[in-house]
């Protein structure tokens, strides 16, 4: 076969005519089939004058070397070996190089998983010890290379040693010494910039490839010289040439060897804010960004040793100030895209917020907060604009990570500077501070919403200024972010500030020609709408007047976003208001959406379709319209199958050459082709077909996956007799999201499998058709068995606290609808349950820290410790897992299961060792809650082992300073005594006493209900041992309870005891009894289970005293006596 005709049908693939490049596309798949098609490749590569055609050739060559290479003849393979050494050696086109080197590697790589193959069979026959040649070609030329005295026969021998490298980095890992050696002498000595490239990159793929510890010291070792190399590169290099040189960072983080980094992890530091710190011609943009995720990272894997070194931190908090500082962030335009959120900032900036963040939800923010808050506060006061934009941006960097320390430390501090801000007459100052103040009010809830008092106003102000409501800027998108956000921490003491929201918002809309700004207005009626409820309902109509129009005509490419937007507007109105008033214009939008579907191939519009399906099925329920179900569901399952969030990057790269390959050039691959060839084939990775692929993620189809994962959770909860018939694919696609390479989809997929299986178990409660019930009961069981399994596993392997932590809730939420059903599957509670344990004790996938500071106890132990250290997220994930333990308690306590006394031997100790001395109060609140709860789930025999070190724990604690922490210990103290039972006896003075010495200056009064519901628990177990004539004067003094409601069954099982029993002693406090007990009786706050106790007591006073009942009744207002009368008829 002539060459000429393979560069014939390769120049027509380069040009325009698809006819034609599908007709060279074919005629090179047939000459692909023959024996010398790779010879001609080579040829061509080697003396064609077209560069761009020497390049296709080499990309074909190599691809046809990957993917047939079973197929290739021996004798062809050496020929090419032989070939490829030779030109290596002469080529000066240093793209050909490139190429060259490529297909060396490739060859290298296949050679050696052959002979690694071949003598592991020979060793399976003879037992033989294996031992490992390589390429030996190409071994003797690089050894001879890199001893030469000649620079570029020596930079030449680096090369290909950095190829071999790459491709086959455990072989030549084998050889450590001789290559530790070679590394040392290049890095030491420098011969060249190009040698110290090559040395770093040698370096940097042996660490990638390392697994075993007695490599360790040696590369160790390596890290000061790598350091110093890669600051020289950073000088000498062009800034085109530097974007790789921080890879060694990366595969030290990465490495699965611990200690890699040892002593030199300030050094690595010190060069990460170096790099991001240059702010000049001689380094880009992308790479400063690189150094920041290389700083983020650190922060992630290294907390131990961040806290114990702590001279460490403010360097790096100083050079992302002044990183935010020195960036130019123009919040008066936005970019062409026109997208409604902060990706116009710098990506420098946006690196230094991931620092901040990685530092905010990993460190322990008792010692992280106050180093930012010294260094912020000077800022704030700078005559310098930068400096106060600076430290806006950075307060809202932290918060979300903080925000429980700030909330109890800083609140009042931080709540004035940010009014300050955003009152600055620089705009770029307050539309940081705006950013700030939507951050903080996204995250923080209670005594926030104080300030909403000075700080709405300022944003109304902000709203109605001309330039805010006819431009749309990052500016604009921040203010009407904060009122979002605002509103939404509102309490009832400030929601009437909500009215003149609105108005300034209908002003707003009906006075701008901006489309953009009225699309933010009407992102904001479904927060107000959520704290409003049913007190909505009058504004709602002039909402609709703003939606309708956009809802009523088919949208072009410019209307599209507004038609969204109003979509999912609608829908979060109704899911807050409800179907009464927002049915017409719901079964009105739902109906033109879905006639559109197929017409309008947008992500967005699919998501807000789904968003307004999802809420449809949360108004409508049973009401729900069949063929809108059916619609729904089939368009839901249609894009959780679609592929389209993976794209092409290949296909999406600007190149010169771009050619369509309607079919393959051979049988077993499929051709991509790219100008430059930049293309790495990664030397372990090759099993990872997204990175093969040239595979990224698409943003707006990822989310419109989470809309249909999360539409399809709505509608399982609300509507699952009506979707049963799909209850096969339902389950299916649930468990595919599960393990979706995207959070929010994984989080959604999290709670649909949660919806589904708490609807189905209802459904066993309320089908009466015996052979349906079955049918339903055994879909229960199997789906418990089932999905039960995924979630524990995401709770271990998971490496995202967030979703392991949604995980812990949903299975929280399944196991308080089952309830003791669970007890039919033992070995499910009991892997929960060892879910539970591995939480408490950091040992799951997103609790490993990869820090020098644990390596030094063998197995992690020192990862179960007190809390002392936690980020605020790692304590909301013990939080949440300790949260499980009393629905466990109650479940295996009732069923008597086995394995239980001998788990809580080791969760109460483990709990306990939280109250170490100075907790936090969110630890101390959270033991103290967790053990109390789990508590009055016990029972008696369960209870002994640990009823000394509870009984010193809430004794203790009822002195607390915190008042949530105090009810918490009140709360345990009483059904303590209740589970003890006569166990408790000789200390009831002790605790008297206790309980007499706090309500003396207590104000509470959550915690004064407790004490009065504590004292009647004591009552109920034993009379006798209550002083009752010193005791019922005080307990009626603060009776009845105000507060906490969930008392009211002990404190009525108490008075029902005390009637029964006690008559003399209870019978001055009768007229009070019966007043607290009408109070009560139909008040929605008390629990259910304690409405038939209250009307046990008016009943059985009426029975046996009529007279004086019926006096205290005539004594009673109307409703009062109504409410009684009922419920004294009811059976």
């Amino acid at each position: 076969m002539e060459s000429t005709i393979v560069v014939h049908w390769l120049k027509q693939l380069t040009e325009p005519d698809t006819e034609k490049v599908k007709q060279a596309t074919k005629q090179l798949q047939s000459l692909s089939l023959t024996n010398d098609f790779l010879l001609q490749l080579f040829h061509i590569l080697r003396s064609e004058q077209n560069e761009q055609i020497r390049i296709l050739a080499s990309v074909l060559l190599r691809r046809k070397l990957s993917k047939s290479s079973t197929t290739i003849s021996k004798d062809i393979h050496e020929t090419l070996k032989h070939l490829l050494l030779e030109q290596i050696q002469i080529e000066t086109n240093q793209r050909i190089r490139k190429s060259l080197f490529e297909l060396i590697g490739t060859i290298a790589k296949q050679d050696l998983q052959h002979e690694i193959n071949e003598k592991i069979k020979k060793k399976l026959k003879k037992q033989h010890k294996i031992e490992i040649t390589g390429w030996k070609e190409y071994l003797h030329l690089c050894g001879t290379l890199v001893q030469s005295t000649d620079l570029k026969q020596l930079e030449l021998g680096m090369y290909l040693f950095a190829t071999l490298a790459t491709y086959c980095g455990r072989f030549v890992l084998e050889h450590w010494p001789h290559t530790f050696n070679l590394i040392s002498t290049m890095l030491k000595t420098r011969p060249s910039i190009i040698v110290c490239e090559q040395a770093l990159i040698i370096l940097t793929n042996l660490v990638k490839v390392l697994q075993q510890k007695q490599y360790v010291q040696t590369i160790v070792d390596l890290i000061p010289i790598a350091n110093e190399t890669i600051q020289y590169l950073f000088v000498n290099l062009k800034a085109e040439n530097t974007t790789n040189l921080l890879d060694f960072y990366e595969a030290l983080l990465d490495c699965e060897v611990p200690n890699v980094i040892g002593t030199h992890l300030q050094s690595i530091i010190s060069t990460c804010l170096q790099v991001a710190l240059r702010d000049d011609n001689t380094i880009l943009e992308s790479v400063r960004y690189n150094a920041l995720s290389i700083l983020a990272e650190i922060c992630r894997q290294k907390k131990k040793t961040l806290l114990k070194h702590q001279t460490i931190l403010p360097p790096i908090i100083q050079a992302l100030l002044q990183i935010i500082s020195s960036a130019n962030i123009d919040t008066n335009n936005i970019s062409d895209d026109g997208n409604d959120d902060d990706n116009d900032e710098p990506v420098v900036v946006a690196g230094a917020n991931h620092v901040l963040e990685a530092m905010s939800y990993h460190l322990s923010p008792e010692k992280f907060v106050p180093l930012v808050i010294s260094q912020i506060e000077p800022l704030l006061k700078s005559n310098v604009a930068n400096e106060r934009k600076a430290a806006y941006y950075v307060l809202s960097g932290i918060i979300d990570g903080c925000c429980d320390y700030i909330n109890n430390n800083y609140l009042e501090p931080f709540m004035t500077a940010l009014k300050i801000g955003l009152q600055d007459v620089n705009s770029d100052v307050s539309s940081a501070a705006l950013l700030a103040l939507g951050e903080t009010c996204a995250v923080l809830e209670g005594e926030i919403s104080k300030y909403s008092v000075e700080i709405l106003p300022i944003l109304m102000e902000l709203m109605v200024k001309s330039e805010n409501m006819q431009n749309h800027n990052l500016k604009v998108i921040r203010i009407y972010y904060a009122v979002e956000e605002l509103i939404g921490v509102l309490n009832d003491e400030h929601k009437n500030s909500i009215h003149d929201v609105l108005r300034v918002l209908f002003h707003v809309h009906s006075s701008t020609t901006n489309t953009k700004v009225r699309e933010l207005v009407l992102a904001v009626y479904p927060a107000i709408a959520i704290v409003m409820k049913d007190k909505f309902a009058p504004y709602l109509d002039t909402v609709i007047t703003q939606l309708s129009p956009n809802l009523s005509q088919k949208p072009n490419t410019e209307t599209l976003p507004v038609f969204c937007t109003s979509l999912n507007t609608l829908a979060s109105l109704c899911r807050a208001v409800g179907t009464d008033h927002c049915k017409t214009i719901l079964l009105q939008a739902l109906e033109f959406s879905l006639n559109l579907y197929s017409e309008i191939d947008e992500p967005e519009f699919r998501s807000a379709i789904f968003a307004l399906g999802g809420a449809a099925s949360r108004v409508l329920k049973n009401e729900f319209n069949t063929t809108h179900i059916s619609k729904i569901m089939g368009y839901i399952f249609e894009s959780l199958r679609s592929l389209d969030w993976i794209e092409d990057a290949a296909a999406t790269e600007n190149r010169k050459l771009e050619w369509v390959d309607e079919e393959e050039i051979d049988s077993t691959s499929h051709i991509e082709v790219k100008a430059d060839e930049e293309e790495e084939e990664e030397g372990d990775n090759d099993d990872d077909e997204l990175a093969d692929e040239g595979m990224t993620i698409e943003n707006a189809h990822v989310e419109e996956k989470a809309a249909a994962i999360e539409a399809l959770g709505d509608i399982v909860e609300n509507c699952i007799v009506a979707v049963w018939s799909y209850l096969k694919d339902i389950i299916e696609h649930i468990k595919n999201m599960l393990e979706f390479p995207n959070l929010q989809c994984s989080q959604n997929a999290v709670t649909a499998a949660g919806n589904l299986l708490i609807s189905i178990h209802k459904m066993t409660t309320q089908t009466q058709i015996t052979n349906e019930k079955q049918l339903v009961q055994d879909e229960s069981d199997r789906l418990l068995t089932d999905l039960i399994p995924n979630l524990c596993t995401i709770i271990n392997t998971s490496t995202s606290r967030s979703l392991a932590q949604i995980a812990l809730d949903t299975i929280k939420n399944i196991l308080e609808e089952v309830k003791l059903d669970m007890l039919k599957h033992i070995t499910l509670l009991e892997k929960i349950a060892h879910c539970v344990q591995k939480v408490l004790a950091y040992k799951t996938k997103c609790q490993q820290e990869n820090d020098d500071e644990n390596d030094e106890n063998a197995g992690g132990d020192s990862r179960e410790q007190d809390g002392r250290d936690d980020a605020e997220y790692d304590a909301m994930l013990i939080s949440t897992g300790g949260d499980l333990l009393p629905i466990l308690t109650s479940i295996a306590c009732t069923g008597k299961v086995q394995f239980f006394p001998g788990y809580l031997s080791s969760i109460i100790p483990k709990l306990q060792k939280r109250l170490r001395h100075q907790a936090s109060v969110s630890d101390r609140s959270f033991v103290i809650g967790v053990l109390a709860e789990t508590v009055q789930n016990m029972n008696e025999t369960l209870i002994t082992p640990y009823l000394q070190s509870l009984f010193t724990m809430f004794y203790q604690y009822l002195l607390d300073e915190d008042e949530e922490v105090r009810t918490n210990a009140c709360f345990g103290m009483g059904v303590l005594c209740i589970v003890a039972n006569q166990q408790l006896l000789g200390q009831y003075e002790t605790i008297l006493n206790r309980l007499s010495q706090v309500l003396i200056k207590e104000t509470n009064l959550r915690m004064i209900d407790n004490i009065c519901s504590c004292l009647c628990r004591m009552i109920v177990v034993s009379p006798k041992h209550v002083p009752l004539e010193q005791v019922l004067p005080v307990l009626f003094q603060h009776l009845p309870i105000r507060e906490d409601f969930a008392e009211a069954n002990s404190i009525f099982t108490c008075l029902n005891l005390l009637y029964e029993h006690y008559f003399t002693q209870i019978e001055p406090y009768l007229p009070k009894s019966i007043e607290m007990a009408a109070l009560l009786i139909d008040d929605e706050r008390v629990l259910p289970n304690a409405i038939p106790v209250i009307r046990e007591f008016l009943r059985s006073i009426y029975t046996k005293h009529s007279v004086a009942f019926i006096q205290v009744m005539q004594t009673l207002n109307e409703p009062l006596r109504i409410s009684i009368t009922k419920h004294l008829q009811i059976n």
